[in-house]
């Protein structure tokens, strides 16, 4: 993940400030279903806690906001606060070889409205010397690639605490750098448009028999896949042979996992959601340096079976072909503006209502390749990842990561929506379609 620079001047937006429409579409979202998510990095040796939370605190004072709530004013209307002096939280907890289920339910814990600052720190201390550390968001506070890099930099300053950390400004909400092409109100009635006209040639997206939507509790779970170095590069190649790439590969063995879940040999409609980055589309591009909800969503509707590799490059062309049209850039202008409902019961109800005829979708949020450690440390990192619970309308969420040439995959679900026996043969043949595709 190769930084872009920064043009300057560049001014960050100071606070107080008004949420943009997409973090105020992520923090009525938290209310219909947790968007909570998790950065995590696993690994081994030497990581003393006293040295981690002085990490932690620095890093604090060295972005705008990891030093930052989410209020109400006068009018309802949401609201960024300066909350300096709060610190973020750091817990530890004991576990065994089951790190994922803590993890999984400490994510889905809300952080309310007032409530400050909107990051929160967990470690895990697993058997044999092994640890996870894992940085939680509020997503309206930052998104996978800047979660990310944030927690790279607080375990090379816990392995170099000598080093001073050098403030950053922040950055504007994403919102002010889009392009003027797609700021105006005649583009996104043009693009309400085409999407309607697109989803009709399609007609009812099917639902998975055993996914229930609208199950009271959340249990959130995840299971981690991983694609080792060798298993990676061979992936890479068969790629770059059938002219896609590593999400539309992933992607498609996630969709046709799906489809033969059905358990019969009917076509059948089927959605895929991709969190993309807008970073590199802006006026001015920015980098990761600084936590920032920079991500959209972007999705694509396939009719299938469908042959793998054909399957594997029509969602690789898809998400460009969308992206290079502005569609995540206009993703938000498919709702009433986020940022004009109220803050209180009856506009989150509005809200929910809004989403609830969102159809149901399985969903791959790729953050690519993530840079090495830029120094040297006492402790080892093995891989680098993330994790969201997926919402109602969400069969799965996979979360994936490429770190040191080795790709981690998160591969979410609710239990309560859709049940262990059942998801736990779908992640099998996902991981099976990629061990078959590396071949």
């Amino acid at each position: 993940m190769s930084p872009l620079p920064v043009a300057i001047p560049l001014q960050p937006a100071s606070l107080p400030r008004r949420l943009d429409s997409a973090e105020a579409f992520f923090w009525f979202l938290d209310h219909v279903s947790a968007m909570n998510f998790a950065v995590i990095a696993e690994g081994c040796g030497d990581l003393d806690d006293e040295v981690l939370r002085a990490a932690l605190d620095q890093a604090q004072q060295a972005h705008p906001l990891l030093r930052a709530g989410i209020t109400a004013n006068a009018e309802q209307r949401l609201i960024w606060f300066p909350v300096p002096d709060q610190p973020l939280t750091y817990t530890v907890i004991e576990t065994g070889l089951d790190w994922q289920t803590p993890l999984a339910e400490a994510m889905v814990q809300s952080f309310p409205l007032d409530s400050a600052p909107l990051v929160r720190m967990l470690r895990l201390n697993r058997d044999g010397g092994r640890w996870t550390v894992a940085l939680i968001f509020h997503h309206s506070a930052g998104d996978g690639r800047s979660g990310c890099r944030l927690l790279a930099d607080i375990l090379v300053s816990a392995a170099h605490p000598e080093r001073p950390v050098s403030p950053h400004p922040g950055y504007p909400p994403i919102h002010e750098l889009y392009p003027v092409d797609y700021t105006s109100a005649a583009a996104a009635e043009h693009f309400k448009a085409q999407r309607k006209e697109e989803l009709q040639r399609y007609g009812q997206f099917d639902e998975l028999p055993g996914f229930n939507r609208h199950a009271p509790t959340t249990q959130p779970r995840f299971q981690t896949l991983r694609v080792e170095p060798d298993q990676l590069n061979q992936l890479a190649d068969r790629c770059r042979a059938a002219g896609t790439t590593l999400h539309g590969v992933i992607s498609a063995a996630q969709l046709l996992a799906l489809h033969r879940a059905f358990g019969d040999e009917q076509p059948h409609t089927l959605g895929l959601t991709t969190p993309a980055d807008l970073r590199g589309y802006l006026r001015e591009p920015l980098d990761d340096a600084s936590p920032l909800l920079g991500a959209t969503l972007v999705t694509s509707v396939y009719r299938l079976p469908a042959e793998f590799w054909t399957l594997a490059r029509a969602v690789s062309s898809d998400l460009k072909r969308q992206m290079q049209r502005g569609d995540g850039f206009l993703f938000f202008s498919l709702f009433p503006p986020p940022a004009e409902f109220p803050a209180n019961p009856e506009g989150i109800a509005a809200f929910t209502r809004m989403m609830a005829i969102a159809p149901q979708v399985s969903m791959v949020s790729n953050v690519g390749r993530l840079a090495p450690l830029s120094a040297t440390t006492p402790f080892q990192v093995e891989a680098f990842s993330f994790a969201l619970c997926p919402m109602n309308s969400h069969v799965l969420f996979t979360a994936v990561g490429t770190f040191n040439n080795r790709m981690t995959l998160n591969v979410n679900f609710d239990a309560a929506r859709l049940p262990p026996e059942q998801a736990m043969p779908i992640i099998a043949d996902l991981e099976a379609a990629l061990i078959r595709a590396a071949e």
